[in-house]
């Protein structure tokens, strides 16, 4: 059997409602792959910039013991009772302090919520989980504003909804798609939103399982063995909209969707948001978002699986 290797998460938070948010699904996911999971909290630069330099130094003691107790609080709740956890607090620019927290401790998914900034809020404050999709290499699991799917104890979402634009960058997506479906044993759907219909080799008497097959050829992306999604073709201008639409019309559990990066992350932060994050803040269930290919690990099948007809 062939398993998505997620056996050390980092759950990032700023203790605000929008990222604690996101701690059940990071306990969920640990708790239903025996990962282990990190608690990281990066105090940003605006937190001690202002103090005189010769005064730094105590009163960053000062914020990390507060840091340390607000995380003290975290790790008492009932949802992490029973998994393996650290704790990691550092100060630093955030997205680069995290990637090195995923980088020492050998990180295959990051968990994060946002608040979904937008418009004029976002052109002023800028979007930290929108830096962190443009530059994390590592999947990225981020939890949203609207959204309103509760967690489970242990993770089993039951319908995974997988997005492509047929582009490089979606591919290694949809591996992760149709691992996770297999994991999960749940129904998969795939959906290709179509911008211009015109540039399209679509017709309305074309059924949208054949449109994929000939997609799917002409990339050479092939399908995980034992997996069957169902396929579905829509033309909108508006692709976020559109994948917004269906994930409520089919009661989705998991959006999964491929992301590029952008060459001055930073600046992108403050700019409106790719498809993905506009997703993000508009979807009422968590979205994984993938730069990279899988991480993959072939192990035993599981004793309680071993009838499933999954092959080993």
């Amino acid at each position: 059997m062939t398993r998505i290797l997620f056996d050390r998460i980092l759950f990032a938070t700023d203790f605000s409602p929008a990222s604690i948010v996101a701690l059940p699904y990071a306990a969920a996911i640990a708790r239903h792959f025996g990962a282990k999971l990190y608690l990281a909290y990066v105090i940003p630069p605006d937190a001690y910039d202002l103090i005189p330099v010769d005064e730094r130094d105590p009163a960053l003691e000062n914020i990390r013991a507060h840091a340390e107790g607000q995380m003290a609080a975290v790790r008492a709740r009932p949802l992490l009772e029973g998994l393996s956890h650290e704790v990691l607090v550092d100060h630093g620019v955030v997205w680069p302090m995290l990637s090195a927290m995923a980088e020492k401790h050998e990180i295959n998914l990051i968990v994060i919520g946002t608040h979904g900034r937008r418009g004029v809020e976002k052109m002023l404050l800028g979007s930290i989980a929108e830096e962190i999709l443009r530059c994390a290499q590592d999947p990225l699991l981020m939890v949203g504003p609207e959204n309103s799917i509760a967690p489970k104890r242990e993770a089993k979402p039951q319908r995974i909804l997988y997005a492509t634009d047929f582009s490089p960058e979606s591919e290694p997506a949809m591996h992760y798609a149709c691992t996770l479906a297999k994991e999960y044993e749940a129904t998969l759907f795939f959906l290709h939103v179509a911008q211009d219909v015109w540039k399209e080799p679509i017709t309305t008497r074309m059924q949208a399982a054949d449109f994929f097959s000939l997609r799917l050829a002409e990339k050479h992306w092939v399908l995980e063995e034992g997996v069957t999604p169902e396929f579905r073709v829509d033309f909108n201008p508006v692709r976020a909209e559109c994948i917004l639409d269906t994930a409520g019309e089919l009661q989705i559990e998991l959006i999964v969707l491929g992301v590029r990066g952008a060459r001055f992350p930073r600046v992108a932060a403050h700019l409106p948001g790719p498809t993905a994050y506009d997703v993000v803040s508009h979807a009422r269930c968590p979205v994984l978002v993938i730069r990279g290919g899988p991480q993959l690990k072939k192990e035993a099948p599981h004793p309680e699986r071993a009838g499933d007809g999954l092959k080993a």
